[in-house]
């Protein structure tokens, strides 16, 4: 059986003041300190969260950015595109122009000098007729 005696109480005194001892010197800091830690680990957690939120929201809004950049170089190429197809066909309309009226003018020259060469032929035809006939005949014709 147990013996109740004094070493006992000196035993739970031991252990009492062991006990409020570690309590204040160990426990309570330890304690203390895992809370702290727990309130800069959700701080952290939080701060983490608020940068994820922000780089997603700067994410998003750098990539519609380049959507839009990408859209309005789209829209400039095209219009730029379709300035020179227009440039294209009024240069070429303007070609087809001068060339029509250098052929006409070609032409108008070409018909001028068949003319003249007609004429020329006729003035000569006549000349060599007259002189044929004045051969034949003998006598000067005119």
């Amino acid at each position: 059986m147990i013996a109740l005696d004094y070493t006992v109480l000196v035993q739970i005194a031991s252990f009492l003041a062991l006990w409020f001892l570690l309590t204040k010197l160990l426990f309570k800091p330890f304690v203390a300190l895992l809370e702290e830690r727990e309130e800069r680990t959700d701080g952290v957690k939080a701060e983490a969260a608020s940068l994820t939120a922000e780089a997603e929201r700067l994410r998003a809004e750098h990539e519609s950015a380049v959507a839009r950049a990408r859209d309005e170089g789209a829209a400039v190429k095209e219009s730029i595109v379709q300035e020179a197809r227009q440039t294209r066909e009024r240069l070429l309309a303007e070609a087809r122009a001068q060339a029509a009226n250098m052929l006409a003018a070609v032409r108008d020259e070409i018909q001028n000098e068949l003319r003249k060469g007609r004429d020329l032929a006729a003035q000569e035809a006549e000349g060599i007729a007259r002189q044929m006939a004045e051969k034949i005949l003998g006598k000067k014709v005119g």
